[in-house]
């Protein structure tokens, strides 16, 4: 009968540990409307590293349209081996090197893109020269970016363009962020 009762208080901590993993009926609503709109493309960026080794698993996933494209690579760095923001921004350097391609194969032009960092200072992009004072690697793919930004308008006039930092409830229980979080791992092979 011992047995039988620690049998019963187990089964019901998992129970309740898959209850509390299950996503609300919102949290799949938002994503469902994200996977089927038509309008606006949201591409979600992660990078991993190999601790002190200046490898950056760099992973991207696109969706909309009722479609999803994942893209990863691999990049070196060993001077930014211990810069995770460099990481970061190398990852959206990615997603906007790949977009122009993925609109022309993969999706019909939408009218707004909007690229997701979970860099909580992703805004700093707008003003290159303040993202750091130190590190001039940093600002050096700033600097790319934001060329990338202004060559996307002059290619896609008709479609804005946003870098967004990406907050906590838009990372909970989003397959799609935890998609680009698997690619950049799967990048570095860990």
């Amino acid at each position: 009968m011992l047995k039988g009762n620690h049998h019963l208080v187990g089964n019901y901590k998992q129970q309740l540990m898959r209850s509390n993993k299950k996503p609300p009926k919102e949290a799949i609503e938002r994503i469902e409307s994200w996977l089927w709109d038509n309008e606006v493309l949201r591409v979600f960026v992660d990078t991993s590293k190999i601790e002190n080794q200046g490898i950056f698993g760099l992973g991207v996933i696109y969706v909309g349209q009722g479609l999803t494209s994942v893209k990863y690579k691999k990049h070196y760095n060993q001077a930014m081996k211990k810069v995770n923001v460099y990481g970061e921004l190398i990852a959206v350097e990615f997603a906007l090197t790949q977009v122009g391609k993925i609109i022309e194969k993969e999706f019909n032009q939408p009218s707004m893109i909007l690229i997701y960092s979970d860099w909580n200072e992703i805004s700093k992009l707008e003003d290159p020269a303040m993202i750091t004072k130190r590190i001039l690697a940093i600002n050096d793919v700033a600097e790319r970016i934001n060329e990338r930004k202004s060559e996307m308008s002059i290619s896609y006039p008709d479609t804005d363009l946003e870098i967004l930092y990406m907050r906590d409830e838009e990372k909970r229980f989003n397959p799609f962020y935890k998609g680009a979080h698997n690619a950049a791992r799967k990048a570095i092979g860990i």
